[in-house]
């Protein structure tokens, strides 16, 4: 594991009026992220990154595999680059005719490394994710050449338990991508976003980096606020409410010195919690 993990991160919305529009945007967002900070280990993009849609008949015709065009062409560029990139999440055209929300990890030579298929689908506020599409049955934690990342996506960060589970399965850092909307009916839900991401740290002691989107997507208003949280729980990074890129600097010998003084995870007492 580096001593030192240079990110960034890519705030946008998948305005564009199809996949292949979002895909090139996103190719010049992450062209623009990698000028501005030289020696980058990780670039994040957010969730639904290609396109959003409203319908299993629209997931459907959107839907590629991975690997596919759009992994394919972010894996162009990460080898150009010499980057890592988790590039948000695409619907997947999975086995059977199903789709699933996924997100590839592609190393800087180019090479799929892994993916993520979404476990929890929101299925909450009148809508239902899993009438579109199927949900992951695995977590995934990644062994990359700066360190192990665990990924997840969205809803995800609404379960402790996965994040946890992450970090025993011995994740360094934690990543998530999504696509954050506004309230309606109900209230902005930018402090549930902040609170869960910036409580995902420090209760893990673990370094967090959260991706939204932002934007009038398909009729969705996500607020962005993408940010980076260090192990202590204090955010080192935050996007504000509109595109954006934001940078910096894991030091993971502070992730050690905060695990080190809280006592870590050693203090947990499975034996008494429920499964």
């Amino acid at each position: 594991m580096k001593k030192l993990i240079k990110v960034a991160i890519c705030q946008r919305g998948a305005t564009g009026a199809t996949p292949q529009e979002n895909l090139e945007k996103s190719l010049e967002m992450v062209e623009r992220a990698a000028e501005g900070m030289p020696g980058l280990d990780l670039i994040l993009l957010p969730e639904c990154n290609n396109f959003l849609a409203h319908s299993r008949e629209e997931f459907q015709r959107i839907a590629e595999p991975i690997p596919g065009p759009y992994t394919d062409a972010m894996a162009e560029l990460a080898k150009k680059l010499h980057v890592n990139l988790l590039p948000g999440s695409i619907t997947e055209q999975a086995e059977g005719g199903k789709v699933r929300n996924t997100a590839a990890f592609i190393d800087r030579q180019g090479n799929l490394l892994g993916k993520y298929a979404k476990i929890h689908l929101f299925d909450a506020l009148g809508y239902k994710e899993s009438d579109n599409m199927e949900a992951g049955s695995e977590t995934c934690v990644l062994d990359t050449d700066f360190g192990r990342v665990g990924i997840q996506l969205c809803y995800d960060c609404r379960f402790p338990e996965l994040a946890r589970t992450l970090v025993l399965d011995g994740a360094d850092i934690l990543c998530i991508m999504a696509m954050f909307p506004g309230g309606n009916p109900l209230p902005p839900r930018t402090d549930h976003w902040d609170t869960l991401i910036d409580a995902m740290a420090l209760q893990n002691q673990t370094w967090v980096c959260a991706a939204n989107q932002y934007g009038l997507v398909g009729g969705e208003h996500p607020f962005g606020r993408s940010r980076v949280v260090d192990p202590w729980g204090t955010p080192v990074a935050v996007a504000g409410n509109h595109e954006d890129i934001i940078y910096a600097t894991l030091d993971m010998e502070y992730q050690n010195a905060c695990k080190e003084s809280m006592g870590g995870l050693n203090n947990r007492r499975p034996d008494v919690y429920h499964n």
